[in-house]
């Protein structure tokens, strides 16, 4: 987002602004006298924070670890509204990427501090006899940037309240809205929760006067430093205990062995994260000669600009202008905006700057772009050999990225260990990203952080990712970890015409059958209850389509009377979900909606656990529809205050599945279309999804080979048994397929709008599929950050599915005959192909627009997506189903 100031302040170029004086102020020196109000504001601050640090000292663990969590939870919740904040206050970074910090310093933290003791005996040597207490440090003043204004809150805030310390911040001048809101949020859940009062606070008042102050108040413990060199120093010599960051200048080595695609990819998603305002960023590429031509050329393919010799010094003029500081209107820009201040331009979808640097050591010595630059330009240097590489390097960090980080790219262990002894960093990234991988967590089993210790060679004391003091230099070598995935399906599934006998032979006394009112007057339940052995059965068929909480609610009720040994889910995923909800509130009263849907980044790291035991009832899924996988899958969508939320556990998974085509016989064909496209949305999601495996990749094509032959002769002849076989399998085996690699944008869009304007969920997802097909076969603007993809590889995984289906000699005649396909097989079904043929009309639309992209961009299903959806490219696909394929009004 493009800078709201008129004036063009400059800033060190080292570090993050943490508190700059503002635009035309004299610099503050050292600790001027305060007047008394500031004065008396300050103490009186601090006092409430001394007060509170002696409550909280009397906490236990359990206390404490009840308010971090009240935090975190908040902190989640909260992650797009600040995110926001944030880019409207400073002007610079981007909104979508500021969302995921603040998930990396909520949720991921709280990963990483969960099961921590902090309080009193932490840790037991019994061989040794060593016992170790902890002991909070009492008040803390925290020292926040205008990089990163609400995620450094988050981050510092919530580790504060795990070690017992109160917390008072100094934020940024630029940044005090930030900081407030986020310490509002944080404040009123951790108070409830039994924070006592004042342990959190923000002293917002921009005087740097107050700040000096505060750095030799004799109630202040410890200072804690997030910010530009200017105040670390004056942090430093205040002569209290502290913890600072130094400046980021990251280089990074590709060496000949390198996979030179992942690693342009990685730099990309590192290089324009959050417009490259996060000090780890790649700052500098050292290329070994071998592979300079070959990597320059995939930076150029992948949306890179190289700079001519003109365009260079335009912007070293523009962006460091006065030698050793930069001008704060070049900072966190994207590279269009940021060429087009400096008086040149490039293309919108250019990504990053390549600024060509001298490979001679001296002359980059010289050159103003060797230095950390929080912009979206990335210096290029042709290393003649190793050698050469790892001195470039050396000098790198030497200007102004002493003990910070670094990476390199390799395949030989050898280069690694030379690369590694020789940069003086302490953080060391192998094959992996710096600005997101170094804040831990992601890419690495780092500590996530968003205070980088640089020990003695950059002025902190430590060099660990920063959570307790540490008195050694410690450099890690951090090799890129690529999680293990999974594929997991319920222990039962039977399937074929005549599959229901099987219900015969589970064992039950008492059962409850769920089912919709549809399914009941269609005597698909009274069929059900007559193969049923037990001699207890009661219906339940008050679900309707997208069922909401209060349905489910009653549901439970029922169970709670009766206290079934089994229940049965007979109808659509609705139904199937609405069961699955059912279920684990009727074994786990105590569980809140609220909390289970709580977003998340990560599924495994995310902050809300599901129960884990034994089902005490079983639970068997028989779908009267060919579409939605839920009898295999471990989600349950469920309608909250108009908005689809999604429960998401393998403990949600049917125990038996039971696939039988003679119950989908009598179902309306408009079910059959809606239901028969969503299975086909699931296939094709999941084929190019980041947690696509060999194993879901089989069933995917299996499932979409099935549906482009059988569905139409299904809408053609509604009793072809064997098409309609066909059909009830290939739905499973997309089931199979996205409960272990998940959706993506496809059903974000679908969920939004299905919800907002009641649209049937296949349909949505037969609007939008075209689009967001030609969306991710397309060169993406952002690049989703996962460990386990880093070549950027949907469009290849597009060809490779219709080359098997449809032929195709080349990559690009297969996927084009797959699109095609697609939009056939639409068009045979009469499916509406934009809202505006489903009858949703436009100023309906466009009202809801703003609150369409947000809530789809929110939606759990874009975590797995091959490349990372924008809000504003959200917009322009809910516009493209709106009007058609360019997504402007006629």
């Amino acid at each position: 987002m493009a800078s709201t100031r008129t004036a063009t302040p400059k800033a060190p170029v080292p570090g993050s602004t943490g508190t700059q004086p503002s635009a035309g102020s004299p610099p503050a020196r050292g600790t001027e006298a305060l007047d008394g109000t500031r004065r008396a504001a300050a103490d009186a601050a601090v006092e409430r924070a001394a007060q509170a640090a002696r409550a909280f000292r009397e906490l236990d663990q359990e206390q404490v670890d009840r308010i971090v969590e009240a935090m975190v939870r908040a902190g989640v919740r909260a992650a797009t509204e600040l995110a926001r904040l944030a880019v409207e206050e400073t002007g610079f970074g981007v909104f979508e990427d500021k969302v995921v910090k603040n998930f990396v310093a909520t949720e991921f933290l709280h990963d990483y501090l969960r099961g921590k003791k902090s309080v009193g005996v932490v840790e037991e040597d019994v061989e040794r006899n060593i016992v170790r207490v902890a002991e909070p440090i009492g008040v803390v003043l925290a020292i926040t940037p205008v990089t990163n204004p609400t995620s450094t809150v988050l981050y510092k805030a919530i580790v504060a309240a795990k070690t017992r310390n109160a917390i008072v911040f100094r934020p940024s001048p630029f940044a005090t809205r930030c900081c407030e809101r986020s310490v509002e949020i944080l404040r009123e859940a951790a108070e409830k929760a039994g924070m006592p009062p004042g342990a959190l606070q923000v002293l917002p008042d921009p005087e740097h006067r107050v700040t000096h102050y505060l750095f030799t108040h004799p109630q202040v413990d410890f200072i804690w430093v997030t910010g530009g060199q200017k105040i670390v120093a004056l942090a430093n010599a205040a002569g209290k205990p502290g913890l600072s960051v130094g400046p980021g200048n990251a280089p990074v080595y590709l060496h000949r062995t390198a996979d030179v695609k992942g690693a342009v990819v990685d730099i990309l998603i590192s290089k324009t994260f959050d417009a490259s305002v996060i000090c780890p960023a790649e700052q500098t590429c050292i290329i070994d000669d071998e592979i300079y031509d070959e990597t320059i050329a995939e930076f150029e393919r992948m949306g890179a600009h190289l700079l001519t010799p003109a365009e260079e010094e335009l912007l070293a003029t523009f962006a460091f202008g006065d030698g050793d500081r930069a001008n704060l209107a070049a900072l966190g820009q994207l590279a269009p905006e940021l060429a087009r201040r400096a008086g040149f331009r490039v293309a919108p979808a250019t990504k990053v700057l390549l600024a060509p640097l001298p490979a001679d050591l001296t002359e980059l010595g010289r050159h103003p772009l060797v230095q950390e630059k929080l912009m979206p330009v990335l210096g290029v240097v042709r290393a003649r050999d190793e050698r050469h590489a790892i001195d470039t390097a050396v000098l790198v960090t030497e200007h102004g990225g002493l003990g910070h980080t670094s990476a390199i790219y390799a395949r030989d262990d050898a280069v690694v260990d030379a690369y590694s002894r020789a940069v003086r960093t302490g953080r060391i990234l192998v094959n992996a990203p710096t600005a997101v991988g170094a804040l831990g967590g992601v890419y690495n089993n780092l500590t996530p952080t968003f205070s980088l210790g640089c020990g003695t060679w950059g002025g902190s004391s430590t060099t660990e990712n920063v959570n307790y003091l540490q008195l050694l230099n410690l450099k890690t070598v951090s090799r890129r970890r690529t999680p293990p995935q999974w594929f997991r399906v319920p222990s039962n599934t039977y399937f074929n015409a005549g599959a229901l006998e099987n219900l015969r032979d589970v064992e039950t006394d008492s059962a409850v059958i769920v089912t919709d009112g549809p399914s009941e007057d269609r005597g698909v339940a009274a069929l059900v209850r007559s193969t049923l052995r037990a001699p207890h059965v009661q219906v339940f068929s008050d679900v309707a389509p997208e069922p909401d909480e209060a349905t489910i609610r009653r549901g439970v009720e029922l169970l709670q009377r009766v206290r079934p040994d089994l229940v049965v889910a007979v109808g659509g995923g609705s139904v199937i979900d609405a069961a699955k909800a059912m279920r684990l509130f009727h074994e786990h009263p105590e569980l809140r909606l609220a909390d289970l849907t709580l977003p998340f980044l990560d599924p495994r790291k995310r902050v809300v656990e599901y129960p884990q035991d034994a089902h005490t009832v079983q639970l068997v899924a028989l779908p009267t529809t060919s579409g939605t996988g839920s009898e295999v899958s471990p989600a349950a969508v469920v309608t909250v205050d108009g908005r689809k939320e999604t429960l998401v556990d393998y403990g949600l998974v049917p125990d038996l599945a039971i696939v039988d085509p003679m119950l989908t016989l009598s179902l309306p064909d408009a079910v059959t279309l809606d239901s028969g496209v969503d299975a086909l949305t699931h296939a094709l999601e999941a084929v190019v999804s980041v947690f696509a495996s060999p194993y879901t990749d089989a069933f995917c094509v299996q499932a979409a080979r099935l549906i482009f032959e059988a569905l139409p002769r299904v809408h053609a002849d509604p009793g072809d048994l064997e098409a309609r076989t066909d059909m009830a399998n290939a739905a499973t085996l997309a089931g199979l397929a996205f409960s272990n690699a998940f959706v993506g944008t496809n059903h974000a869009l679908a969920h939004a709008v299905g919800a907002r304007f009641h649209l049937a969920h296949g349909r949505a997802n037969g609007v939008f599929l075209p689009h967001v097909l030609a969306y991710n076969a397309a060169l993406p603007s952002k690049f989703m950050p996962a460990p386990g993809y880093s070549a950027y590889v949907a469009p290849e995984k597009y060809a490779q599915l219709g080359r098997v289906i449809f032929g195709g000699r080349g990559a690009e005649e297969s996927r084009r005959r797959l699109f095609q396909a697609v939009d056939d097989l639409l068009d045979k079904l009469g499916m509406p192909r934009t809202l505006q043929d489903a009858g949703v009309g436009e100023q309906e639309f466009l009202a809801a627009l703003p609150d369409l992209a947000m809530t789809a961009f929110q939606d759990l299903s874009n975590r797995t997506n091959p490349r990372m959806p924008l809000v504003q490219e959200i917009t322009d696909l809910l516009r493209q189903g709106y009007y058609g394929s360019d997504g402007a009004a006629p």
